[in-house]
């Protein structure tokens, strides 16, 4: 078992991620303990989402992909991870798990990278949005949000999907808000209540 830690959090209070920069910051040994540190919790990171993934039933769902700790040019400011079912492994739609400075997010998305090879159009999604209310009262509604892909970055504060459900101005701006963007909905850990989540890992 495996506890979500300060130090995951902290790594990204980096005030520079591009390599060009760091290095005319950074002594050649400082440079490589900072990616020792980056890479160290990246994986941790791939190994409890490799770990989620074989928990997951059997052939329902396509092989995640966790996007590596480096573009190449940048330290990551965040790492993310996506799953995919089977039936949907060419398809838009995904479940996204990001960790940044500020929280743990698993949220339902559309990925319009690669949209072009890809299949569902960000209309066809958008109409899940119709289901949101039948479907948020099979769950506990605590840290549920959810926000604009356009419109938000994700450091910033989202709507709370409570505040949603109750509010039809909030629905009808939002929905109005859309356009040709896509919706996001998922539930946060914050930074401050790491100590409250344990990440199981099977080894």
């Amino acid at each position: 078992m495996t506890q979500l830690t300060e130090e995951m959090f902290q790594i990204f209070d980096q005030p520079e991620f591009s390599f060009k920069k760091i290095k005319m910051q950074h002594s050649e040994a400082e440079v490589a303990e900072l990616k020792d540190k980056f890479k160290g919790v990246w994986q941790t990171w791939k190994t409890v989402n490799q770990a989620v993934a074989q928990n997951l039933p059997t052939g329902k769902f396509a092989k995640v992909h966790v996007e590596s700790w480096t573009n190449g040019w940048n330290l990551r400011d965040h790492y993310w991870a996506s799953y995919r079912l089977q039936d949907l492994a060419d398809a838009n739609p995904c479940v996204g798990v990001m960790l940044d400075k500020k929280q743990l997010q698993v949220y339902l998305m559309f990925q319009h990278y690669q949209s072009e090879n890809r299949k569902i159009t960000p209309e066809q999604y958008n109409e899940l949005l119709a289901d949101i209310p039948s479907w948020s009262k099979q769950i506990d509604l605590q840290n549920w949000y959810i926000w604009n892909g356009e419109m938000s970055s994700e450091f910033d504060d989202h709507t709370k999907l409570s505040d949603y459900l109750k509010q039809t101005d909030i629905q009808k701006q939002f929905k109005s808000e859309l356009s040709d963007a896509t919706f996001l909905v998922g539930k946060f850990v914050f930074r401050d209540q790491q100590h409250d989540v344990n990440i199981v890992i099977n080894y």
